[in-house]
């Protein structure tokens, strides 16, 4: 994961929900949550970034605590948390070991890194696991994915480059490219599907609670969207959320978010 954790010291993710077309899979994502959390619930948020949502929630008293790989995001929490009072946990961990914690103690698990980054099958049963032990009996997991339907139209808009054979072969058959092949657009990455998705987490015996495309094709026609003044953005949101479970829109979105319980 020494790839991934390089990429993301070198980014700016703090600023990665700072326009229109990226905002939506965020305030999708909080919208369709705020509608299961319970009130001051515990919350591990796993591969929290630079903590846009961890402190989201834990603003609004839940107790949250962040992990992530990289450790430059865990010092832009634990630093933020210091400006701004907003009381959070922080650690460097990862996705697959959080041994750091015992098994079943928070109401609410969101992965909404790590499954972009898991190109070893292996490593992401572990991930699914280590979220399902840590929580409750009845607690939700929110899983995060990369549609791989969406990424050839995605790089027909930003590098046309990679318009060709091998990287939609590799993008819709293998599902994953890495770091330094000449057919990787970003670093080691994981795309799946909503089918897959739904028959990975339904082989851990869970009970499927919501499925959504939290940017639809915002995130595909970004140039767009970007531009849409603020009466506008909140008009295409209102159309977003009414349209975000559609199974056809689901089937494009680049970001999906599927949400379980865990029933035992």
């Amino acid at each position: 994961m020494n790839n991934v954790s390089n990429y993301y010291e070198m980014i700016d993710e703090d600023s990665r929900f700072s326009r229109n077309s990226r905002k939506t899979e965020f305030l999708t994502t909080t919208h369709v949550l705020d509608e299961i959390l319970p009130h001051g619930a515990k919350i591990l948020d796993v591969g929290a970034g630079a903590g846009a949502y961890s402190f989201h929630y834990a603003a609004r008293e839940h107790e949250v605590v962040a992990v992530d790989l990289t450790p430059k995001h865990i010092e832009i929490i634990r630093e933020k948390s210091k400006q701004t009072g907003i009381k959070l946990e922080a650690y460097v961990e990862n996705a697959t070991d959080l041994s750091r914690f015992e098994t079943g103690v928070f109401d609410l698990v969101t992965c909404f890194g790590p499954m972009y980054h898991l190109t070893d099958v292996n490593d992401r049963y572990c991930c699914i696991r280590e979220c399902l032990r840590v929580l409750k009996t009845g607690g939700h997991l929110a899983i995060a994915y990369i549609n791989k339907y969406s990424v050839i139209p995605m790089l027909a808009t930003r590098d046309q480059k990679f318009i060709r054979d091998s990287v939609i072969d590799k993008v819709l058959t293998d599902g994953v490219i890495f770091a330094g092949d000449q057919d990787c657009f970003w670093t080691d990455a994981y795309f799946t599907s909503p089918d897959e998705i739904e028959r990975l987490l339904g082989a851990y015996g869970v009970t499927p609670v919501d499925h959504v495309g939290t940017d639809g094709i915002s995130h595909t026609i970004q140039e767009y969207v970007d531009k849409l003044s603020a009466e506008e953005f909140d008009a295409w949101l209102s159309y977003h959320f009414q349209t975000c479970r559609e199974r056809t829109i689901l089937g494009i979105s680049t970001h999906g978010l599927y949400i379980c319980q865990k029933n035992r």
